[in-house]
């Protein structure tokens, strides 16, 4: 394994310590955690521990923490980046120890934060002829937004909300649901499993199968929710993420019926001038199935946006001006038979759809991750 502290380089010998226990007070405990699986992570987290509790100003705290944890050169960060290099053992010691830094810096630098303001608060003079400061007023998150407007958009057009739980079985989310035993999202790489037969599921989609084992036809649902995969984490992908999918079973439902409910979503939401395609695919639990495609709206749909040095590819549509939005298709007869429906009686469609996606198509964003940092100044913009 490699050395898990910096280049002497990487931090600034001048930079000033102090203890950090005053403001994290399991600092020894955390050591003697971080000791037990390599002296060397110990190490990281002390040296960093220190330097964030001796800052002596907000732009000094700023200057390290971007040094310990910054997003693009972090010695943390760095570190994380690494673990797909090394060995499945050392990569599993490694990565606790990191996240465990992570986080415990972060803890750190915030509460050093808060020291520093209201330090600088109580030597401020108060100047009574100046006007009060208005009072902050929170507002909902996007996705939270995202998600009402679409079960707004789809209770109009009949749809009713059905919720499942985010830790489902195996025989939910995958068996019922027509995946062959060794299919690849069954894979521990690319699914959390809990034990054996526990996951937290990988869609909404098993919301389908309980709705199905609990009601008759007709049914015209859409099922909201949280889901979570193994991903590699970059500008389009999480390890955990928002969806709502959506299911409609009755008698003569056709792929005609499908196609003009994914245009009215995308009129409602992109407006009417949004450039879309369907394109076939391949789900396990449709048949057939298909793809809906947006035009990404970082490149405007050319696969390039402007950049230091000129021109590069688009990271969030890969280069190709489209972004996927959502899968869909014709429910697969094997999950009709197995939720007790005749698929010779009955029809259906199912869709799903990630809520960043479309977050990020509507407003412009380029990195999902910024969903998830609870930056205030992100946030405020919506």
């Amino acid at each position: 394994m490699p050395a898990a502290g910096p280049p002497a380089a990487a931090l600034d010998p001048s930079w000033v310590t102090a203890d950090p226990t005053p403001l994290a007070p399991d600092h020894a405990q955390r050591l003697a955690e971080l000791s037990a699986l390599d002296p060397a992570l110990a190490d990281l987290y002390r040296r960093g521990a220190e330097l964030l509790a001796g800052a002596a100003d907000v732009a000094a705290l700023h200057e390290r923490q971007v040094a310990l944890l910054g997003r693009e050169r972090g010695i943390v960060t760095r570190g994380l980046a690494e673990l797909p290099s090394l060995p499945v053992e050392a990569r599993k010691v490694r990565g606790r120890g990191l996240n465990l830094i992570k986080r415990w810096l972060s803890e750190i630098e915030a509460a050093r934060r808060l020291v520093l303001e209201r330090a600088a608060e109580t030597r401020e003079t108060i100047d009574v002829t100046l006007p009060g400061r208005r009072p902050w007023v929170g507002h909902r998150h996007v996705l939270g937004r995202i998600r009402d407007e679409l079960l707004d958009l789809f209770h109009g057009l009949g749809y009713s909300v059905y919720e499942s739980p985010e830790v489902e079985r195996d025989e939910y989310n995958f068996t019922k649901l027509n995946f062959p035993p060794d299919h690849p999202a069954r894979d521990a790489h690319d699914t959390y499993f809990l034990t054996d037969d526990v996951l937290l599921r990988t869609h909404t989609s098993p919301g389908w199968v309980r709705a199905m084992e609990e009601r008759k036809p007709p049914l015209r649902l859409v099922f909201p929710g949280r889901v979570y995969r193994a991903e590699q984490v970059d500008a389009s992908h999480m390890d955990q993420f928002h969806q709502i999918d959506g299911l409609f079973v009755d008698r003569n439902v056709s792929m005609a019926d499908l196609k003009a409910t994914l245009n009215a979503f995308a009129r409602a939401i992109y407006g009417v001038e949004a450039r879309t395609r369907l394109i076939p695919i391949y789900f396990p639990f449709v048949e057939p199935g298909c793809q809906m495609d947006v035009e990404c709206s970082i490149c405007g749909g050319s696969g390039r946006v402007a950049g230091e040095g000129g021109a590069r590819r688009c990271a969030v549509c890969k280069g190709t001006g489209w972004i996927e939005l959502l899968g869909a298709g014709m429910v697969h007869t094997e999950v009709f038979r197995a939720v007790g429906y005749d698929p010779e009686e009955v029809t259906g469609f199912a869709f799903g759809m990630g809520l960043e996606r479309i977050a990020m198509m509507r407003y412009g964003i380029p990195e999902i991750r910024m969903f998830l940092e609870n930056d205030v100044r992100f946030l405020r913009q919506f």
